[in-house]
């Protein structure tokens, strides 16, 4: 339909179809050729009406960003001038086609049929996953089927009861068969987890066990009776055993559910100068969202523009300021402000879905424990049970006992708790770090932080706050102390590190003006040198550098052993080849260093104090927080190379630090811990924290040694008594039945032990 055109100014957003555009700041019409002032901004050329205009835009004002409005019908986009040109007819239509799209999705249409599509506002499905109430059903209807199993198993045993008759052998036989029925379809047809081993392995010896019963039955055996108890035992315990551990696996799998709900909220994505909603799973790395406050973050990335106070991981307590530059994890949600965020990594390689739910990733499949109890259940069970069928075939043993004798080695051995157990285990524990802002990269970085036995602290910036404040000036010589402050502030004025900003805090704070120093050279790890404004060299920096600088602190020796038994980093300041004043720096410990130290200790993991300060500071630090081993005066370029001295020594060693200040000795562990670095794009750390505490570091290698310790711990309790049944049953020392027994009884004893340790750890 076309209409005539309307005498009103056309909107910036509408199409353009007279020769003037709108004023990119007030929105009057200009004329393109007669425009005062053109600008080019975001690829795009802005015109405005006058100097002032130009002068009062700013692309800043761009964030943050205006909500898409609903156009009022004088501002329609369909009504254009009937005096058109084909080509501007051609592109006046492409026009209405694209605004047509655009007014659709606003309104939350879907242009297929025009269905209505979820609000902003209301969680979206996980991706790739089904409803929660289809989980719900499937969960419901598999407890169903085996609670028949369980029931026609034990009911199979309590009919022994009723005698040996024929009547009383169906009657069990029939039981059986129904139990065994409910439990292949439930493994056939349930839900079922890729941390559980293949249904084949598992439903191989009760369904063998059921056949050999209705074959004995049928043939008359002698041994029919022994045959349908040991499948009513094999049909019930593993049911049983099913139950238990979905049971236990339950709050595992409603934590990634909700984690997955969590971080699939729609987004709103910039395009161009307008925002259009987008759902989570769409968005791609490079591309930019607003988020509003009370909304969810979707996505890893680094804020663009504006400020928030965030709470910054989905279960965090707390709250931290934000800024532009500051890195981001999905799930941290807005509490006041509003926030352009880069998207920084998206789907499964988000932070807190990629060892939950990414299927290629999930610590619980690929850990090391976890694979070896699964292929246990898998593959060496046939095993058992061939070794156990050879042994009676050598005995000459009947084919009902050879068989019977296979199924029960079978039965133990490929049992759901000694395949699951391990996995459980590391599922809770990822999940216990990330309820705490800690993050494991992959698998196998969990599994290696669990074999750590040695943790080295790059001191500043983890375990000392890495702001130094001056404690003392002294000068030596004719100088005072505020001309040996004002020659360290002069050298120090062009550098930004925590020392150069607590020389120029303390001679502010003095009053004191710096000297005009000129001529800077860094000297990395050591200090400056630069030539003062009386023209001669100035050194400022530690005794490494003034021996380099053939500068001789003979004389202020006494009061740097002084300082530094206080635990002070010692700055020294020398001037035309003379010593002229020493500076005591006090660094404070960080909140959570003790703690850090013991859960260091409480899992065995010596720690190790790294630093660049003086041996006597070193020490004084490391007895404030019961650190026996020092490595002092390692200059941040050599400290990669010490991490490779100490690995050298046997063990694996894990370094504590912050990047890019520690990258050199974090790049050479075995084990990286990096703070405030959930989300980053610039390393792939080994541990990552979405918080800068010191105590949740500690607390990610002790967390490690903890999974790791229980994981093997639920397997061996799992496995040993499942094995030494299948070899008794195998040798013929017990009645097969047992086997089955003993392997349940040991997996039910793992679930209750892996339950009470998931509880007990803070």
């Amino acid at each position: 339909m076309v209409e005539e055109a309307s005498s009103q100014e056309p909107d910036r957003a509408s199409f353009p179809v007279s020769g003037s555009v709108a004023c990119a700041t007030c929105g009057t019409a200009v004329d393109p050729l007669r425009a005062e002032r053109v600008r080019m901004l975001q690829e795009r050329f802005r015109y405005f009406c006058s100097a002032s205009c130009a002068g009062s835009f700013d692309i800043a004002g761009l964030t943050p960003l205006p909500q898409p409005r609903r156009r009022r019908p004088s501002d329609s986009p369909f009504v254009i001038k009937t005096a058109l040109s084909t080509d501007e007819r051609l592109e006046a239509r492409r026009h209405i086609a694209t605004e047509l799209n655009s007014l659709i999705h606003e309104d939350g249409l879907d242009p297929a049929g025009f269905r209505e599509t979820p609000s902003a506002t209301e969680p979206l499905a996980p991706p790739e996953e089904p409803a929660a109430g289809a989980h719900a059903g499937a969960a419901d209807i598999g407890s169903l089927l085996l609670t028949l199993a369980m029931l026609g198993g034990a009911l199979g045993i309590a009919l022994l009861l009723a005698g040996d008759s024929q009547a009383a052998l169906v009657s069990r036989l029939v039981v059986v068969c129904v139990g065994c029925a409910s439990l292949v379809a439930q493994g056939l047809m349930g839900d079922r987890d890729e941390s559980e081993p293949h249904p084949l392995s598992v439903l191989a010896a009760p369904v063998l066990a059921t056949i050999t019963a209705i074959a004995g039955t049928l043939l008359e055996e002698p041994m029919v009776q022994g045959a349908i108890t040991l499948s009513a035992v094999i049909v019930g315990m593993l049911a049983l055993s099913l139950w238990l551990v979905r049971r236990a696996r339950r709050p595992i799998d409603a934590e990634r559910a909700r984690i997955a709900a969590l971080l699939e909220h729609k987004s709103q994505r910039v395009v161009g100068e307008e925002i259009a909603p987008v759902r989570a799973r769409d968005l791609r790395p490079g591309e930019e969202i607003v988020v509003d406050d009370g909304e969810i973050i979707p996505i890893d990335g680094t804020i663009s523009a504006g400020g928030a106070t965030l709470r910054p991981w989905l279960t965090a307590s707390g709250s931290v300021e934000c800024a532009e530059g500051d890195i981001v994890v999905a799930g941290a949600r807005v509490l006041t402000g509003r926030i352009r965020v880069v998207v920084g990594w998206a789907g499964y390689d988000r932070t807190w879905v990629r060892l939950t739910n990414d299927p290629r990733r999930r610590a619980d499949l690929l850990a090391p424990l976890p694979r070896a109890g699964r292929l246990i259940a898998e593959r060496a069970a046939p095993l058992a049970a061939g070794l156990a069928g050879l042994t009676s075939f050598a005995a000459n043993a009947d084919p009902m006992t050879i068989a019977l004798f296979a199924l029960a080695a079978q039965a133990a051995v490929a049992h759901p708790a000694i395949a699951q157990i391990a996995a459980l285990a590391v599922a809770r524990g990822v999940l216990d770090g990330l309820r705490r802002g800690v993050a494991f990269r992959t698998a196998e970085a969990l599994d290696t932080a669990g074999r750590v036995s040695m943790a080295t602290f790059c001191a500043r910036g983890t375990l000392l706050l890495g702001e130094p404040e001056v404690a003392n000036v002294e000068p030596i010589g004719e100088h005072d102390a505020s001309t040996v402050l004002a020659l360290i502030a002069g050298a120090e004025s062009g550098a930004s590190d925590p020392v150069a900003t607590a020389m120029l805090r303390a001679a502010r704070a003095r009053g004191v003006r710096p000297d005009g120093a000129r001529s800077h050279t860094a000297q990395p790890g050591l200090g400056i040198t630069a030539v003062s404004s009386g023209g001669q060299r100035l050194v400022v920096g530690s005794r490494a550098l003034m021996l380099q600088e053939r500068v001789s602190v003979a004389s202020a020796e006494t009061k740097i052993n002084e300082l530094e038994g206080l635990g002070r980093s010692v700055l020294l300041v020398a001037l035309g080849g003379r010593l002229v004043g020493v500076v005591g720096l006090q660094d404070g410990l960080r909140p959570g260093a003790r703690a850090a130290v013991q859960y260091l200790a409480d899992v065995g993991v010596e720690p190790v104090l790294l630093s660049g300060d003086a041996r006597e500071t070193c020490e004084a630090l490391g007895r404030t927080l019961d650190i026996e081993h020092v490595r002092p005066e390692i200059l941040p370029p050599d400290r990669g190379e010490e991490i490779r001295r100490l690995a050298a020594g046997g063990g694996s060693v894990a370094v504590i630090g912050r990047s890019p200040v520690d990258d050199g000795a974090l790049s050479a562990a075995d084990v990286s811990v990096a703070l405030s670095s959930a989300g980053s794009t610039t390393a792939e750390w080994s541990v990552q924290l979405a918080s800068d505490d010191i105590k949740e570091a500690a607390f990610a290698i002790r967390l490690a040694h903890d999974t790791r310790k229980e994981a093997r711990s639920g397997l061996v309790t799992a496995l040993t008594p499942a094995v030494a049944g299948a070899l008794a049953v195998t040798f013929s020392l017990v009645p097969p039945l047992l086997a089955p027994l003993a392997a349940t009884a040991a997996g039910c004893l793992a679930l209750y032990r892996a339950r009470g340790q998931g509880s007990d750890r803070n």
